[in-house]
């Protein structure tokens, strides 16, 4: 044992408009606090006569994002949810626990310091669409991040274009078997690489940077 007490949970700055969604308790009650009754107000450009049917799609939606963010073993969903135009939810991140089992490279090296270090250099490594990660502070803990393109993946009918995507990959101190993993999506104006598209990658970089274990 190194004597590091694991923490039991993490912070996150969140810019305004964008709210939290527990995924394995209270998930309805957030919804409908923080998410449904924004929808109240219709956005400019969906004529009034239409306004029902556009609360039910919001509502569909952001459902089907929730219930992808659980089989995927989410524990947190973010999403903006302050309505500005027709196009919703075109950013989103999932957090999510990894539990993994005991090998060499989860283990202990002598004198009890962890070697979660040398998993996140190899981790590294890995490439996502093509590109590797590389070894960047989240606020004060180590992680990896990786940052790529990645076309529709069929889940989603109503998305037909490319997305940019950034994953972080954090260790959870004083576990060696669990990880964090948070993921963010953004369809930015529907081109990956347009500076409007880049600097919504740079927003959830930069709350990225508020992250603390708790």
């Amino acid at each position: 044992m190194n004597g590091v007490v694991p923490p039991g949970t993490y912070s996150l700055l969140l810019p305004p408009g964008w709210v939290r969604i527990p995924l394995r308790g209270g998930t309805r009650e957030a919804l409908d606090e923080k998410v449904f009754r924004g929808i109240e107000e219709i956005p400019a450009g969906v004529p009034r006569d239409q306004g029902m049917a556009y609360r039910l799609h919001v509502r569909r939606k952001v459902d089907r994002m929730v219930e992808e963010a659980r089989r995927a073993g989410g524990l947190d969903l973010y999403v903006p949810a302050r309505v500005r135009s027709r196009t919703l939810m075109a950013s989103s991140f999932l957090v999510s626990e990894i539990v993994r089992g005991e090998d060499d490279d989860g283990r202990e090296v002598a004198g009890g310091e962890p070697r979660a270090e040398l998993v996140l250099a190899r981790l590294a490594g890995d490439r996502r669409a093509g590109d590797a990660g590389e070894l960047r502070l989240a606020g004060e803990a180590m992680a990896v991040r990786w940052e790529y393109v990645a076309g529709p993946d069929g889940s989603d009918p109503e998305v037909d274009a490319s997305s940019r995507h950034v994953d972080y990959v954090l260790a959870v101190p004083g576990d060696s078997g669990r990880w964090l993993a948070v993921s963010y999506s953004t369809a930015g104006d529907g081109d990956p690489d347009s500076a409007f598209t880049r600097t919504a990658t740079d927003l959830f970089d930069a709350v990225m940077s508020t992250f603390q274990w708790s």
